[in-house]
């Protein structure tokens, strides 16, 4: 395309105002394109960074109810091995 900055608006054919829209056309575009990968691409790290967060979140309370079952396993056996040696006694 050629350079229509220095002909003045009255000297303008519809080929060349044509060319002017197309050129401001591609240009928004651009600027709008931009934009929208630089949203997509933070929407993209948001998702990826709470996802991270519950899987982390997730392990964290599957880790603790693990340990309080092991615990609490561990609590009962003693309560009934203590009961089965009293039994005993009689």
């Amino acid at each position: 395309m050629t350079n229509l900055d220095g002909i003045p608006p009255h000297l303008l054919s519809s080929e060349h105002y044509r060319q002017m829209l197309v050129r401001d056309g591609q240009r928004r575009y651009q600027e709008w394109h931009g934009e929208f990968l630089r949203h997509q691409e933070e929407f993209l790290k948001d998702r990826d960074s709470r996802s991270r967060e519950i899987e982390n979140l997730r392990n964290e309370i599957y880790e603790y109810h693990k340990r309080r079952t092991a615990e609490s396993r561990n609590e009962f056996l003693r309560y009934q091995n203590k009961f089965l040696a009293e039994m005993r006694r009689y």
